[in-house]
């Protein structure tokens, strides 16, 4: 069978992650390969960062709008065609439209990958398990086009450094969190809380 993409990422931490954490990141590449979570989320946006909502929307950036208890539902999704791995998150904010923020992990080699957002603006980091816990580590962000990764060394001025992790909380359960953290006016966004595994399509090959 087919080794799922993050288990080159991880390389010899891989068979060190917790059960919920292998089965988070089953997918193969190439393949149809499905894995669901559901939680609810705390999400908080500075002041600062509010006036950029609308573009945020626009761009398919993070989400537009904060809350408490957020139900969120992502699924976790391989490419038929090709080797990302796929964050298909849907937030219900109350009284809102269900907000969509799609985004493609690009593994660059050992503990090396690309966050790739809708509008090609990708972030660096390092994937590692330490402590327990999966953590993210800055790299940097980039401008994806025509296939290249062009640095983007100022926008960490601008929206800050991306850091994230996440731990096991049980054989089907897990806690995140993430944020952006900018060097002057600090946490400018981030969201965090647990979920839960509610499907595995991960299908034998014939």
């Amino acid at each position: 069978m087919t080794e799922p993409i993050f288990a080159d990422v991880f390389a010899d931490q891989w068979q060190q992650l917790p059960a919920v954490m292998r089965t988070h990141y089953a997918n193969r590449p190439r393949s149809h390969d499905r894995v669901t979570v559901e939680g609810h989320l705390d999400v908080h946006i500075h002041p600062l960062l509010k006036p950029l909502a609308p573009l945020m929307a626009v761009m398919g950036l993070l989400t537009p709008w904060a809350g408490n208890a957020v139900p969120c539902t992502v699924q976790f999704l391989s490419q038929p065609e090709g080797n990302a791995f796929v964050f298909n998150r849907q937030f219900r904010f109350p009284g809102r439209k269900s907000y969509q923020f799609r985004s493609e992990l690009v593994a660059k080699g050992p503990h090396d990958v690309i966050e790739v957002m809708r509008s090609g603006i990708g972030w660096r980091c390092s994937y590692r398990f330490e402590n327990n816990r999966v953590v993210l580590g800055h790299k940097g962000y980039v401008w994806r086009l025509f296939g290249l990764d062009l640095p983007l060394p100022g926008l960490g001025l601008i929206v800050g450094r991306g850091e994230a992790w996440e731990e096991a909380t049980g054989e089907d359960s897990f806690a995140m969190f993430m944020a952006l953290r900018h060097p002057v006016f600090g946490q400018l966004y981030s969201y965090g809380g647990t979920f839960t595994v509610t499907e595995v399509a991960v299908a034998e090959e014939p």
